[in-house]
């Protein structure tokens, strides 16, 4: 192992290992408050199901907001400036 690591490199990695643990913390908390609501208003799991569902849909905003800002999915070596065609012929 060599002592030349490209500092940016862990600063990357350090990030997107905080953004999954946010996307993660954001998926279980919403459904945690819901069962203690739940228990605390003496209701069955209505509030559990619907942090459940509030987790799920702020840990895919997250998601999608990862994959934006990296552009997965993007092909920028295509000249696509003319609907999708290529400017060879």
């Amino acid at each position: 192992m060599s002592g030349s690591a490209d500092p940016s490199l862990y600063a990357h990695l350090y990030q997107l290992s905080a953004r999954i643990s946010v996307i993660a913390l954001e998926m279980v908390i919403p459904a945690l408050v819901g069962i203690w609501l739940d228990w605390f208003l003496g209701t069955v799991v209505l509030c559990a199901i619907l942090g459940v569902f509030l987790g799920m849909a702020l840990g895919f905003w997250q998601l999608l907001k990862i994959a934006r800002d990296q552009n997965i999915g993007v092909d920028k070596s295509s000249d696509t400036s003319d609907n999708g065609q290529s400017s060879e012929v």
